[in-house]
């Protein structure tokens, strides 16, 4: 009889265990808007393009006519207030400026190194135009955008709102078997990408305000 007790507790916990196992792989997916790969390409466009908040590290890589740079940050945006926060986690000479922009003002400061310039060769890295928020106000805004899939691949493109040489033309790319937001590129006129971002983790609709640093009452009038 005791036996027979011992065999049921160990036969519920393991069902337990395989309800939670299931229960966590769904919500992985509903970060996404569940299972993308059960959704038309304009559902996937429409729940992008409805993003309230996002949390993401990325590898940013800008090129320039001389040379080519290179970044690991870490993004954050929350609709409500619309804050926009990028640190910047790599290089390491460069680690722990944030860049922090309401829709009006972009801030920079500095809180891990005692740093009062970042020279020429840093341009574009202090942009909003890196955002995926920035994106999808460009996106939004311009009646060209559009939404074409290739091999399980959806791609969003948009032209700037800057209207710059440098920064003309945007893509976003979504993988559904990854069932993530994978790269966006920034092209310049010519069609060259200059700037290419890789998201290495991505959490959408999940990032509370309060986990946005709000502006600091200091911020540098130098250049940094």
């Amino acid at each position: 009889m005791k036996n027979r007790k011992v065999l049921l507790l160990i036969i519920c916990l393991i069902i337990t265990t395989i309800i939670i196992f299931l229960i966590k792989s769904n919500y992985k997916n509903a970060k996404f808007g569940n299972n993308i790969s059960n959704k038309s390409a304009d559902e996937i466009k429409n729940y992008i393009l409805n993003i309230e908040s996002y949390k993401a590290v990325a590898t940013i890589t800008i090129k320039s006519n001389k040379n080519e740079n290179t970044y690991k940050v870490e993004q954050k945006f929350n609709k409500e207030n619309n804050q926009y926060k990028q640190e910047i986690i790599e290089p390491e000479n460069i680690k722990g400026v944030q860049f922090t922009y309401d829709g009006n003002t972009l801030k920079i400061e500095n809180t891990k190194l005692n740093l009062h310039k970042i020279y020429s060769n840093y341009n574009y890295i202090n942009s909003n135009q890196l955002s995926l928020i920035s994106f999808i106000e460009d996106y939004k805004q311009n009646p060209n955008s559009n939404i074409k899939e290739e091999n399980n691949i959806i791609i969003l493109e948009t032209d700037s709102s800057l209207a710059n040489q440098y920064v003309a033309h945007k893509k976003l790319y979504i993988n559904r078997e990854k069932n993530k937001i994978e790269k966006m590129e920034i092209q310049d006129m010519t069609q060259n990408t200059k700037i290419y971002i890789l998201y290495n983790e991505i959490e959408i609709n999940e990032t509370q305000n309060e986990e946005i640093v709000a502006f600091s009452i200091y911020a540098y009038d130098k250049d940094i």
